[in-house]
């Protein structure tokens, strides 16, 4: 049975992926989200305004943010109904799946075969112990007791099944080969989460620039060495105001732990690129206030 968040989270997610009784529609570009207004409008400033006052928004029941970016709106639109973004969609049925018990049959079925490869070093010859046993004995300077016989002996030694099929699961001179795991890494997101960012301050989501800030604080001193982090600064300066330090503190604090930031040539160039970034470098450096 599923607690009541994850009920009400469940539910809420099936909303957005079927559609049922919406009643507002968010186009970005060739993307269109069927949303609805009691739970889009009660959590953003400006879509509260648009569909409450006497806008063409109100009266077609169409939001048109085709000159946001494209990723940003559809995170925004997914914290709507999931209160996060770049995560596990969850939907009523994927949940109802994952609280089903495992029943004991299914514990029992046999795990899938992993692959094989072939180790050379196990695989005997018997051709090529046969071809060394008869040069062995043509050549009359060997001894009979220093005649190469390790070729004989594996043969002897070796186990041949009575039928094809006796050692099919058994193991064999085929080494069993480790898949690779998947990395453990994960990627930065760091534009994303500056892009986010800046579209929830836009449209006065408090609680999704909340959350884009703490996601982008995370991964930045995770991956405070990602080629991504240059751009990811461009992205914070360029798209907020002096005095939004959600972001610009985080970057700041990021370059005053790791001073060997500024002898990368990508970082370099972001910031010559980036007069307000440079400057609070500068001022950084300087022992000044970075913001006053």
């Amino acid at each position: 049975m599923d607690s009541p968040n994850v009920e009400l989270l469940s539910a809420l997610a099936t909303l957005l992926q079927n559609g049922k009784y919406s009643d507002l529609t968010i186009v970005c570009g060739m993307k269109r989200y069927s949303v609805h207004r009691a739970l889009v409008c009660s959590r953003s400033e400006f879509f509260d305004g648009a569909c409450r006052n006497s806008f063409k928004e109100s009266e077609t029941g169409v939001i048109d943010l085709t000159e946001d970016d494209a990723e940003a709106v559809e995170h925004m639109v997914h914290y709507f109904y999931h209160l996060d973004y770049l995560n596990k969609p969850l939907s009523r049925r994927s949940s109802q799946r994952s609280s089903r018990p495992t029943s004991p049959t299914t514990s029992r079925l046999p795990t899938r075969r992993r692959t094989k490869k072939l180790n050379l070093l196990m695989v005997e010859d018997p051709l090529l112990a046969t071809m060394a046993a008869a040069s062995a004995a043509r050549d009359p300077m060997t001894p009979p007791d220093e005649q190469p016989n390790h070729y004989l002996e594996s043969i002897d030694s070796a186990k041949f099944p009575d039928t094809p099929m006796e050692q099919e699961f058994e193991e064999d001179p085929f080494e069993t080969a480790q898949a690779e795991p998947e990395s453990n890494v994960e990627k930065p997101y760091l534009v994303t989460h500056a892009k986010v960012y800046a579209i929830a301050e836009k449209y006065g989501i408090s609680g999704l620039k909340s959350l884009a800030r703490k996601k982008f604080a995370h991964q930045i001193e995770l991956h405070f060495s990602s080629s991504e982090l240059p751009e990811a600064c461009q992205e914070a300066y360029e798209t907020t105001v002096d005095s939004d330090r959600g972001l610009r503190d985080v970057i700041i604090q990021t370059f005053r732990a790791h001073p060997e930031l500024s002898l990368r040539k990508d970082v370099e160039l972001a910031v010559r690129e980036t007069p307000s970034l440079a400057f609070e470098l500068f001022r950084m450096a300087s022992g000044l206030p970075v913001f006053s």
